[in-house]
């Protein structure tokens, strides 16, 4: 397995595809703790984040089997989202069931999501009522510390994981979760307001 350690995973990932098994393995050592973070991150049910981690996995397995992963350098971009997609998979089944958690207790994507209108193509009612969302979440967004807005902003809109975002801004892993963390909980705050 030493011998695998040493490739990048655009490597690990050509020789898998060939049939090389112990490729994926490394893979799979390589990126079980950072994709179980991702998950955890969103995701509290500890069997659920097993299914998740699982399902992660075999989709990349069977992408790259296909064919259809293409080597570009960014492997583990490519895996958060799969886990990051399938997560998002899970809280949009649970909102068409009726099982959505109450802005109290959802989580920073499910907040944002509560401002998402689900229609294509929405009427103007919706669309005005969208509009009030967003302004409304706007308003809480300026409410925060810089550091808070900055953390959201890296986040959401530009999609950073946490270590990119510590990374950018010169200050641990904790720290930014924590920003993230009081971010939150404030716009809970103004929402429920």
């Amino acid at each position: 397995m030493r011998r695998y350690d040493s490739m990048s995973d655009d490597q690990l990932v050509e020789l898998y595809s060939l049939g090389t098994n112990e490729a994926f393995d490394a893979l799979l050592l390589r990126y079980d703790a950072y994709v179980h973070t991702t998950i955890r991150y969103w995701v509290t049910d500890e069997d659920l984040v097993e299914d998740v981690f699982q399902d992660t996995f075999i989709k990349v397995m069977m992408t790259i089997r296909q064919g259809r992963y293409t080597a570009e350098g960014k492997f583990r971009s490519w895996i958060g989202r799969i886990a990051h997609n399938l997560i998002m998979d899970h809280f949009r089944r649970q909102r068409a069931r009726g099982q959505e958690q109450t802005i109290e207790g959802a989580s920073g994507e499910e907040l944002l999501q509560t401002i998402q209108i689900p229609s294509p193509d929405p009427t103007a009612e919706e669309r005005m009522i969208m509009g009030e969302y967003v302004d409304e979440l706007g308003v809480g967004i300026s409410l925060l510390s810089e550091e808070q807005q900055q953390v959201v902003r890296l986040r959401y809109w530009e999609e950073k994981s946490f270590k990119e975002i510590a990374e950018e801004t010169g200050v641990s892993i904790n720290t930014a979760l924590g920003r993230m963390r009081y971010a939150l909980q404030h716009l809970r705050r103004h929402v429920r307001q």
